[in-house]
């Protein structure tokens, strides 16, 4: 299993474009492994990460004064839920390497090229 990044899923801020990098690199490597102490040390890494990552995005929405704000920090829960039960299960010995997949192809297909895109154009310069 291997979730692809792609170059569309690029956003006008660098530093939100290397942790969505980051969070790929974790899942993937979560998937690489049959390791059950390396899948537990990467799910807490993972979810650490993504912790930060949602904070980051959330502080530049709001200093950006985006207007769907509230719709996507109910979107970061979501996806937080999601991730804190997989992470959850890990911690009792259940790697369930399929939702984690499902999770980050979600991620990857619809929160980042729709919910986080439609934030893009609040990165751009002010003309």
């Amino acid at each position: 299993m291997h979730i692809e990044w792609k170059d569309s899923y690029q956003l006008g801020d660098h530093n939100l474009n290397v942790q969505h990098r980051q969070l790929f690199e974790l899942a993937n490597k979560i998937l690489a492994t049959d390791d059950v102490a390396t899948i537990r040390s990467l799910a807490v890494e993972l979810y650490r990460h993504t912790r930060i990552h949602f904070e980051d995005e959330e502080a530049l929405m709001r200093e950006r004064q985006y207007p769907g704000l509230a719709s996507h920090i109910e979107s970061h829960n979501r996806l937080l839920g999601r991730l804190n039960g997989l992470s959850q299960a890990i911690g009792r010995g259940r790697v369930d390497k399929a939702a984690l997949q499902g999770l980050m192809t979600d991620w990857a297909m619809f929160h980042i090229p729709q919910e986080d895109a439609r934030f893009e154009a609040y990165l751009l310069p002010a003309a």
